[in-house]
């Protein structure tokens, strides 16, 4: 069992290292100064984040746009709207509309399999142009065939302007005089307008904008103009979401070509039945570009935060080398001080160079070339006394010197030695096992380990001693080691 749970502690990924206080206050040197340019980069990294965060809320950030050739089967085409208008070019308003005045008739034709199956006569809208006349507005009907994998379009859609006759209207209706009819070819200009709405999606903020297009076709009576018009659409994919999720396709018409062609008005009253003065085919384009748009997600936002806040923390390693020896002068500082107590109630002044140009102890005023001569012949020594290999070295020659009075069987004893918790126990009876030897309780007293001797060199004791024996006596007869070497600080 044993074996098994000294195996687990092994592959423990989270095991913590032990970490030495510097001094009863910290166990990572901190300064004001790292402290500062933390404030700085922590305060600069947040409004980053702030700011990235609401670029991406306002979708100021530019996604990522890739397109592509595409052939759809346009089951996502939106044709569910006034996608083709038609009306009468009518830049002056004396000028006769010959779909108002009923001398021309706007005739739709659907084809299914390259044949017409049904025909039928526009009707004006509601919707009024620009010049204040009426719009025609078609329903469109495209269809289309998968033919060994290849998409072909198999239901069309024709618009005829053809010359009014009673068969085409209905009960009440009458078509234009011979007078008006005449005067409708006799005007200087006789255009239909084809006008076209496109829609896209703006990449900005992913919104669905509209524009149009308009063609021109000229009725004139020797001749039938065709307009064989193939419309683009584009396929949007979309890729918005905020981490995961599928991606929204929309697929929209977004442009046309155009194929102009002038025949005789007798061809197309051949091809189509009627006296035509213009024929508009309408036909989607087979193939279209695909378009995507991959806006930043989450991870994209975190990568873009990240590598600014990442520059930011660059500063970082100036600043752990300056903490770095901002800390290596706290403890040679310290060492010294150590050594020489009085060291610490120096007051040096330095110029703006850096250079020391006064120093004082209690208000006297120390020899400068004495004390540098002094200072850095003493940092040396502290240097070198904190190498990791002194301290060992230190601490083998103090084993020697102890060594040098105490014999090794006595030595051995002390791995035997420690505080006794007798204080601890409930039993207030007192066991004396050393009265039989003679001893007296002040002779035990003074040879018994106590709670004090954990901490009776360390600096806090330091602290403590130089409170209490700070003061010399001047009567004393003889004095000692200590006498000679205590500071009075």
């Amino acid at each position: 069992m044993s074996l098994l749970v000294k195996h687990i502690k092994k592959i423990d990924f989270f095991g913590a290292p032990l970490v030495q206080q510097i001094d009863s206050e910290q166990s990572i040197y901190k300064s004001i100064l790292g402290g500062i340019i933390t404030l700085l980069i922590c305060s600069a990294s947040v409004l980053y984040t702030a700011w990235v965060i609401y670029l991406w809320h306002t979708n100021q950030f530019s996604p990522k746009i890739s397109s592509s050739m595409h052939v759809s089967n346009f089951e996502l085409l939106d044709i569910n709207y006034d996608l083709v208008k038609i009306c009468f070019y009518k830049y002056e308003e004396n000028l006769i509309d010959p779909f108002e005045s009923k001398v021309l008739l706007p005739l739709i034709m659907y084809t299914e399999n390259y044949t017409f199956t049904e025909t039928a006569v526009l009707n004006l809208t509601n919707q009024t142009t620009y010049y204040g006349n009426k719009y025609l507005i078609p329903q469109m009907k495209l269809g289309f065939t998968n033919i060994n994998g290849v998409l072909i379009t198999t239901s069309e859609m024709y618009i005829q302007i053809v010359k009014c006759t009673p068969d085409l209207l209905k009960e009440g209706e009458q078509c234009a005089s011979e007078e008006i009819s005449n005067q409708f070819f006799s005007q200087a200009q006789n255009i239909i307008i084809m006008q076209l709405k496109y829609k896209q999606i703006n990449s900005k903020d992913g919104s669905i904008e509209t524009s149009v297009q308009e063609f021109f076709v000229q009725v004139e009576k020797p001749n039938c103009y065709t307009l064989n018009t193939f419309l683009q659409s584009s396929l949007y994919e979309v890729k918005d979401s905020m981490l995961f999720g599928s991606p929204n396709y929309f697929e929209y018409v977004n442009g046309a070509l155009i194929q102009p062609q002038t025949n005789s008005a007798e061809y197309c009253q051949q091809a189509y039945g009627n006296e035509t003065f213009a024929s508009l085919y309408v036909v989607m384009k087979g193939n279209q570009i695909k378009t995507i748009f991959e806006y930043p997600n989450a991870g994209d936002l975190l990568a873009n935060i990240g590598s600014i806040v990442s520059v930011l923390f660059m500063v970082r390693h100036i600043i752990v080398f300056f903490n770095s020896y901002f800390l290596n002068e706290k403890i040679v500082h310290d060492m010294i001080s150590y050594y020489y107590p009085q060291f610490s109630k120096l007051k040096i002044r330095k110029n703006w160079k850096r250079q020391i140009i006064n120093v004082t102890l209690q208000n006297q005023q120390l020899d400068l070339n004495e004390y540098i001569r002094f200072y850095e012949d003493i940092r040396a020594k502290i240097e070198q006394k904190l190498t990791y290999v002194n301290m060992l070295y230190e601490m083998s020659r103090m084993y020697i010197l102890i060594r040098s009075s105490k014999p090794q069987e006595e030595m051995k004893k002390c791995h035997s030695l420690g505080v006794k918790l007798g204080h601890l126990r409930l039993t207030t009876v007192a066991l004396d096992p050393f009265g039989k030897f003679g001893l007296s309780s002040k002779e035990i007293e003074d040879q018994t380990l106590n709670d004090d001797d954990i901490g009776i060199l360390s600096l806090q004791e330091r602290k403590k001693q130089f409170k209490v024996n700070n003061v010399i006596d001047e009567d004393l007869e003889s004095i000692d080691f200590y006498d000679i070497n205590r500071i009075k600080l």
